[in-house]
């Protein structure tokens, strides 16, 4: 039996040599491998052994051991075999070379037994010593080779580890830190809550860091791997799609634990209670849109869940711990390309350097284009790349299926929520494809919207800011950590919009201001006025929807906009889904909506006055006074003091939203609740006449009849 099992990248091989040489002086029996284990393979059947065989694993932890998957397969092994003993740092011990601790993942191991890089003879020897009375007080060797069957995973079979995984190892500690926080509550701040959300771009690979989790961290989660793909299907809501969803695969977790019964959410909560055994919840896919509530519901059922989320929105990470997935820098951006195909001369590792920088470390384009370099020469793949037209993604594509579950028209598939998003991100969006792939910022995106529909600094600058959180809402931009307002979009992208951009006339409209913008040589500032568009003859201003540039302030345009903004956030503009959602919560936040305008109101000096007279130009004050005392104060004056009633006669053991659930007139109400879209659409459609943003509401729906 080993007494320490020394892991170590091999490129510290001679830093560890007096670590050894100390260790076996004190007497102490170390496991010490030399061979290099290459890239994208894991641990041998006889690292395992010896590893199973040792008392605890002493890693190196240098600022490369991270990054090594060798290193990190035996760390893990280690750590999750002390699992079975209820403590994972008991058995994993750490010298730090490096003045810092922040490269050390887990971060639980910052909380371990751990020394700085001893250096002197004494020092050397004062470590011997403490390694030597730590592992003479531990009994048996780590225990991997007595570890139970792996967990089942359900509904889906077992999935395959992916081949080519890289530049994520990090990152899979980053995960496991947030679901098993409360394990370490010196180290980490926050709440702990059980819930993970994972987030990112389209394509960068989080279903594909939440399988190879699953999988490598498999033994932490012995009452089995739950997964539920909770994606929404065409022509569904988000709800009502993950409802769906969620729904089906219950059904096939409690068919695979053998359960019978006609409510599969109860039995399968009674299975998972009575086991008391740690278990990964995951929720694939969850789009935007849902209620904090309607997450929870869909979460792990018991407290020995740990729930894994993965979503493209921004919006859940306020949730919980959260993780943010973003592109592979260097050199693991080309290490996926060449995963398959090393380049065979000079010529062909040029083009594999460049084709990796023009896809912009994005991870599902890179490996499908090392999968189509199985055929086709780096310098042909990167011609493709190039050339207008053609798609290399698309062409990859066909020929090799992703790694995870992609729609046909897989650069569209990326670009959806972009297109949904509505006119104002994607006229951000257009602006920061044409100046690609520099990094811009919301001023220089304002100039450019200002150049071809005139308004003032400060509307311009917000509406400006506006698209692009939106965008930011949904990872289709990227924006610093500490420059919020500048944002860059990925080459990947870039190429999908050109493929299906709804409007390239208005592309190239925004295309040739922003060129005209920087051909010009002055600053970027918004200050100036609008540009004279006229080669000579006096400036005129270009007409705009009922002239509403001549008619309304500055500041009438900013509470248009405020207030627009939140109106189309709330139910009523967006519609509560059948059997979704509270209802009460829905009530107040209409409610809310009365202090919100009054307060927009003040800010901006407006009156509310009387309601605008038929036929006259839209004004703040009027619209505000219609929302108010025309539209919401007679619905919640019937409505409030009903629900209410109904409310006061629950019992007390009942859940207040199951006893809403059960409201004669909950039905009628949700009815109501749609038809008050109508008012309040209209309502926003003439702030957007005011405000000049268009947030993509169909008009015609304020005012055609059923």
């Amino acid at each position: 039996m080993w007494d320490v099992f020394l892991s170590y990248s091999r490129a510290d091989r001679e830093r560890v040599a007096p670590l050894v040489d100390a260790l076996e002086q004190a007497g102490l029996n170390v496991f010490v491998d030399h061979a290099a284990i290459p890239d994208f393979q894991p641990i041998s059947a006889t690292i395992r052994e010896q590893l199973g065989r040792s008392k605890v694993l002493l890693a190196f932890y240098s600022a490369g051991y991270p990054h090594r998957p060798a290193c990190q397969w035996e760390l893990t092994a280690a750590y999750l075999a002390g699992w079975h003993e209820q403590d994972p740092r008991r058995r994993v011990l750490v010298v730090n070379p490096e003045p810092g601790s922040e490269h050390i993942h887990p971060v639980e191991l910052r909380d371990a037994r751990h020394w700085p890089l001893p250096t002197s003879p004494g020092q050397l020897t004062a470590f011997a010593a403490q390694v030597r009375a730590f592992t003479d007080r531990l009994a048996g060797p780590l225990p991997i080779l007595a570890s139970p069957a792996p967990p089942a995973f359900s509904p889906r079979p077992r999935p395959l580890s992916s081949p080519v995984f890289t530049g994520r190892l990090t990152d899979l500690w980053h995960l496991h830190t947030a679901l098993n926080s409360h394990d370490a509550p010196l180290v980490t701040s926050g709440a702990a809550t059980g819930l993970a959300v994972l987030h990112g771009a389209p394509g960068i690979g989080k279903t594909l860091l939440a399988r190879e989790y699953a999988l490598r961290f498999a033994p932490a989660y012995p009452g089995g791997i739950f997964w539920l793909d909770v994606s929404s299907g065409a022509g569904h809501g988000p709800a009502t799609a993950a409802r769906h969803q969620f729904r089906l695969g219950l059904a096939g977790i409690a068919t695979d634990l053998g359960l019978t019964g006609t409510d599969p959410d109860l039995a399968v909560h009674r299975a998972l209670r009575d086991t008391r055994l740690p278990y990964l919840w995951v929720l694939d896919g969850l789009a935007d849109g849902l209620s904090n509530r309607e997450v929870a519901n869909l979460c792990a059922p018991t407290a020995e869940g740990r729930t894994l989320l993965t979503t493209r929105s921004l919006r859940y990470s306020s949730l919980a711990r959260s993780v943010e997935l973003r592109e592979l820098e260097p050199p693991y951006d080309y290490e996926l390309l060449t995963a398959r195909v090393e380049p065979s001369n000079v010529e062909q590792v040029t083009a594999a350097k460049q084709l990796s920088e023009s896809l912009g470390g994005h991870p599902l384009a890179l490996d499908l284009a090392g999968c189509a370099a199985q055929q086709h020469p780096f310098t042909e793949l990167l011609q493709v790349q190039h050339t207008p037209g053609q798609s290399l993604l698309e062409l990859a594509a066909k020929q090799y299926p992703p790694a995870t579950d992609w729609p046909v028209g897989l650069t569209r598939a990326l670009l959806v929520d972009a297109l949904d998003a509505g006119p104002l991100p994607l006229d951000v969006l257009r602006v920061g494809c044409a100046l690609a792939p520099a990094t811009i910022d919301a001023r220089l995106a304002a100039e450019v919207l200002r150049s071809v529909e005139p308004a003032s600094s400060a509307v311009a600058l917000r509406r400006a800011k506006a698209g692009l959180s939106l965008l930011r809402a949904q990872h289709l931009v990227h924006c610093p950590d500490e420059a919020p307002d500048r944002f860059l979009v990925s080459p990947v992208l870039v190429q999908a919009f050109a493929e299906h951009d709804p409007n390239p006339a208005r592309t190239a409209q925004l295309r040739a201001a922003a060129v005209r913008l920087l051909a010009d040589h002055r600053s970027t500032t918004l200050e100036r006025g609008a540009p004279n568009t006229r080669a000579a003859g006096p400036r005129r201003e270009l007409s705009m929807p009922h002239q509403h540039r001549a008619t309304h302030s500055d500041l009438d345009r900013m509470a248009a906009f405020d207030l627009q903004t939140e109106l189309v956030l709330r139910i009523g503009t967006q519609q509560l889904e059948p059997d979704t959602g509270s209802l009460r919560e829905a009530l107040s936040s209409l409610h809310s909506l009365f202090e919100f305008t009054r307060s927009t109101l003040r800010q901006y000096n407006v009156g509310l006055s009387e309601p605008s007279r038929p036929h006259a130009v839209p004004n703040v004050p009027g619209l505000a006074d219609q929302l108010l005392n025309g539209v919401l104060r007679p619905f919640l004056t019937r409505w409030h003091p009903l629900l209410q009633a109904h409310e006061s006669a629950r019992p007390a053991e009942l859940p207040a939203l199951h006893h809403e659930q059960r409201w004669p007139l909950a039905g009628e109400l949700r009815t109501a609740l749609a038809a008050l879209s109508r008012p309040m659409n209209a309502v926003v459609a003439d702030l957007a006449t005011i405000s000049g943003a268009d947030f993509g509401l169909d008009r015609r729906s304020t005012s055609s009849a059923d």
